[in-house]
């Protein structure tokens, strides 16, 4: 994966393997401590572009602990000292900016 900041990633952390339907077209079954990296942003997908029963569904395994998202897409901001994009980060629960991964 080149540019991180551009892939959500999730965790099965239930204990056990299991079929997250929200997953890829059909669900994916994922073994306890698998990860699952999709393009873009997951939540917002299935907010936007899918059924309300996916976003329920991971709303529902993030609740109960069985899933966790450990990579989503970064947050870009306009400087508007000198307009450039820079991308938000957060180093030991300091925010500051960077310059996005990739554009340099």
């Amino acid at each position: 994966m080149a540019v991180s900041g551009l892939y959500t990633t999730v965790k099965n952390v239930s204990g056990a393997a299991r079929v997250f339907g929200f997953l890829g077209k059909h669900g994916k079954r994922l073994a306890n401590n698998e990860t699952y990296t999709v393009p873009g942003d997951l939540v917002a997908e299935l907010g936007a572009a899918r059924s309300l029963r996916e976003f329920k569904a991971l709303e529902k395994a993030l609740e109960v602990g069985d899933i966790v998202i450990t990579n989503s897409p970064a947050v870009y901001v306009t400087d508007t000292d000198d307009s450039s994009i820079d991308q938000v980060t957060v180093n030991d629960g300091s925010v500051t900016t960077t310059s996005p991964q990739g554009w340099d």
